[in-house]
């Protein structure tokens, strides 16, 4: 059942979906229809105008001059997926370690990230759904709706290749990189769920142990 944030007063706004240079007011409308279209994504509800209006409790007419279309509010919905799990810092690109430390380094970002996803199931599914629509075709091109585009793993990733001995060959990396790459976001989640039938706490340590296993196989030259 999605809850109903408290109507506010409707105001005009100049700058549909924009934040910058609204007043008081204005800002809690804006406020409002954005915690409401999230609230529908993560509850699986329509990502429209109307939908977000009615929640916000406000009439389309003025959720139409914040979110000019229904673009508009899948946008807004999703992007707290855009926020990183993980600390930046620690996440950056690092100096060579040795092989039982890259081993562990990859087995603790896996791990993270897949709880975090688990936290995020339903959000991750609905963008999944999204990105797999046709009429998405434009706002997937100008605004990274798209699997990959949600997470940071190529960031992680290629984190843990600066890693990697300096012997390991440029096509060992780019194929340990696209074998990690099932690991993170709604990929992990649908496999190893939907098909392998895991529950969450096993299809993490399997994520975890793929991990282990995929960047010792590179570091031995398998």
């Amino acid at each position: 059942m999605l809850s109903r944030p408290c109507a506010v007063k409707e105001e005009r706004v100049e700058r549909s979906g924009d934040a910058g240079g609204l007043s008081g007011p204005q800002q809690r409308t804006h406020r409002l229809l954005r915690e409401a279209a999230r609230e529908l994504f993560r509850n699986g509800g329509p990502l429209t105008v109307p939908a977000a209006a009615e929640l916000a409790g406000v009439s389309r007419a003025t959720a139409y001059r914040y979110f000019p279309n229904n673009d508009a509010v899948v946008l807004h919905a999703t992007m707290s997926l855009a926020d990183n799990p993980l600390d930046d810092a620690e996440w950056a690109a690092s100096p060579a370690t040795s092989p039982s430390e890259l081993e562990e380094r990859a087995v603790d970002l896996v791990r993270a990230t897949a709880a975090w996803a688990f936290d995020h199931e339903t959000e991750l599914r609905t963008m999944l759904r999204l990105s797999l629509e046709p009429e998405r075709e434009a706002l997937r091109s100008t605004r990274g709706l798209t699997r990959r585009g949600l997470t940071n793993r190529g960031r992680w990733i290629g984190a843990l290749l600066e890693g990697l001995p300096d012997d390991v060959p440029p096509a060992a990396r780019d194929r340990l990189a696209a074998a990690l790459n099932p690991l993170f976001g709604s990929d992990a989640i649908v496999w190893t769920t939907d098909m392998a039938g895991l529950p969450r706490d096993e299809a993490i340590e399997l994520l975890a142990w793929m991990a282990r296993v995929l960047v010792a196989a590179t570091i031995a030259g398998w």
